[in-house]
């Protein structure tokens, strides 16, 4: 039996609506996770620089950051209704 009900603007919603609209939320909460570190990560680079003017692991890890942004960002587009307006 399929189980739906009606959610506060009076839409019929399924398990499949249900389950998107949860992993939009994830993945929301995961890419603003991701740029709060990448912003950690930024300022930390910048700091190396300045102290010991090495800064190739730090930029390595920046780089990882933006790729997997990138990469959640991605994922959250091409959910069912995941597109931003």
């Amino acid at each position: 039996m399929l189980v739906q009900t009606i959610d506060e603007h009076g839409r019929l919603e399924g398990p499949e609506t249900r389950s998107a609209a949860a992993q939009i939320e994830r993945l929301d909460r995961l890419i603003e996770l991701a740029e709060a570190r990448l912003v950690e990560q930024e300022s930390y680079m910048r700091e190396v620089g300045l102290v010991s003017g090495s800064t190739a692991v730090a930029s390595f890890e920046l780089q990882r950051l933006h790729l997997l942004v990138a990469l959640l960002r991605e994922g959250r587009e091409r959910l069912p209704g995941g597109g931003r307006a």
